[in-house]
């Protein structure tokens, strides 16, 4: 209960200005009950960009802006205008970061869930991304790529079905199955992005994935035999290395 209380006073200044209301109750309600903080705030921070959640898409997590920060300052270096995508993309927070922090990119963002295109359309105008450098589609893995990318990111689902008992009770009961869930232990969509986005990168692309902390032999088996040059694992904010780069020569 002390928990509830300290978070009920940090959304009563971060949301209600330090005003008490019946809103405001209300929402400390949905906090008792187990609501994620993100939620009933309505917005996360994500790497300076502000991203709304009013849709419930999965709640961007800190260990993703861990690695998408590193993947931007390594794009920083490259010459050009830079043409990226973001797939599995959720309320469209990868995508909108790369747009706020490269202003020589555009970025094809796709979700599958037809839902999250609102959302990421209303993210893309909260933070006043030009529509000229954005386009947004209702795709499933591959579906939405279209010629060639200097760099591909990923955060697909990579939970197996098992773990579904080892999960906090909030993911299970408020965040979308959707985004979370894969077969083969957790690597159907590892497997078919390995296998199926090397061809939709230019000469020196890559492809930034993420995965689980545990992955990373199967990561080298599915990619092992493929034309991929370079597999690195880029360790998250404690230590591990589960967030996959694969480069194209």
């Amino acid at each position: 209960m002390e928990y509830i209380q300290t978070l009920c006073l940090r959304l009563l200044t971060e949301k209600y200005q330090g005003n008490t209301s019946e809103s405001y109750q209300q929402d400390c309600d949905r906090l008792k009950k187990g609501e994620p903080y993100e939620y009933v705030l309505g917005h996360v921070d994500f790497l300076g960009a502000k991203i709304d959640l009013s849709l419930h898409p999965m709640i961007p997590r800190p260990e993703t802006a861990f690695w998408v920060e590193k993947a931007i300052v390594e794009l920083k270096g490259k010459p050009g205008p830079l043409r990226l995508a973001d797939i599995f993309a959720g309320s469209g927070n990868v995508g909108i970061a790369l747009l706020t922090h490269l202003p020589n990119a555009t970025v094809d963002i796709s979700e599958l869930d037809p839902m999250l295109k609102e959302q990421i359309e209303k993210n893309i105008i909260l933070n006043t991304i030009a529509p000229e450098r954005v386009h947004v589609i209702s795709a499933s893995v591959i579906e939405g790529l279209t010629g060639e990318y200097d760099a591909i990111f990923a955060v697909p689902p990579y939970v197996p079905y098992v773990a579904l008992p080892e999960l906090d009770q909030e993911m299970i009961e408020f965040e979308p199955h959707l985004a979370f869930f894969a077969h083969e232990d957790g690597h159907e969509f590892h497997r078919a992005l390995i296998q199926n986005t090397l061809d939709f990168l230019t000469k020196g692309g890559t492809l930034y994935m993420e995965a689980d902390m545990d992955h990373n032999e199967a990561i080298k088996k599915l990619v092992k035999g493929t034309q991929w040059s370079k597999l690195e694992f880029w360790s998250d904010p404690y230590g591990a290395t589960p967030n996959v780069v694969l480069r194209k020569e």
